[in-house]
């Protein structure tokens, strides 16, 4: 193949990454990746399907519009054609909203320790299966066209989960 030519792929459905990068990023962030997680996966779907709607604000309000994103995910008929999903939208959607309440809940407790412990608590952990089945249909509807890259928005949630680890531990240093 000439170097000027490139293998063309057909327009992703959704956001294809590795689920490694979904959970590294989401416990890096304290959870910030997740919104960013939302926001392109509304943003796909916006260009895709030509809809109305604002994925930037789907994403700083991802609590609200969770259940809407992950039921749109599952009834896509495209990605549907390719594979049937075996995740339960309402179940996955309404978990993630707990332990996003909970992490909150516990990241305002007395003390450094309580914001550190609130980095763990397992809300990707929901999105891992709508992950899984997103990179299933995406390797099937284009082969061989690899997950997506990291983006300035994988950077700038990297960044500030940094930022925030670092004044923690400084933190949690001088409380010792």
């Amino acid at each position: 193949m000439n170097e000027n030519q490139q293998t063309q792929f057909p327009a992703p459905l959704f956001l294809r990454i590795p689920v490694s990068r979904l959970i590294f990023l989401s416990i890096t962030s304290f959870g910030f990746y997740e919104a960013y997680w939302i926001y392109k996966n509304w943003r796909y779907i916006k260009e895709r399907d030509g809809l109305n709607i604002r994925p930037f604000w789907r994403g700083v309000f991802g609590i609200f519009f969770c259940h809407s994103l992950l039921r749109r995910i599952h009834e896509d008929k495209e990605a549907r054609s390719i594979q049937l999903p075996i995740f339960s939208p309402g179940g996955l959607a309404t978990g993630w909203v707990i332990l996003i309440i909970v992490s909150n809940i516990v990241s305002h407790a007395p003390g450094i320790v309580a914001s550190i412990i609130s980095a763990f608590i397992p809300s990707f952990l929901c999105l891992v299966p709508v992950q899984n089945y997103i990179n299933s249909v995406e390797e099937k509807h284009s082969p061989g066209q690899g997950f997506y890259g990291w983006s300035s928005g994988h950077i700038v949630c990297l960044v500030i989960g940094i930022i925030i680890w670092a004044l923690l531990l400084i933190g949690l240093g001088s409380e010792m």
